[in-house]
């Protein structure tokens, strides 16, 4: 008998919520052994009722967007610029803001 060990985050999240969904062990029990907290469990147990295998896999906590991003007008503006006079973008930048 071979064993197989999950390779994936989806596959190890997978193994520890399958035999609480398809009731054959309870959730206290399982907490006493696994590695996860219950919380996690109970999330993944949640979100697996919901949509199944597919909403395991990890999503990423990176921001979508950059609130301190340069604004395009500006980064426009200085690539134009750039071409005519010889200065760096940085400065270019400090000035278009001051004006």
């Amino acid at each position: 008998m071979s064993i197989h060990m999950p390779t994936t985050i989806k596959e190890e999240r997978l193994r520890w919520i399958s035999p609480i969904s398809n009731k054959e062990i309870s959730l206290t029990k399982v907490v006493k052994v696994c590695p996860y907290s219950q919380r996690s469990l109970e999330r993944w147990l949640a979100a697996y009722r919901r949509n199944g295998e597919a909403e395991l896999e990890p999503r990423s906590t990176r921001p979508k967007t950059n609130p301190r991003e340069t604004p395009i007008r500006i980064k426009e503006r200085i690539i134009e610029l750039r071409k005519d006079k010889d200065k760096c973008a940085l400065k270019l930048k400090w000035q278009l803001e001051k004006e």
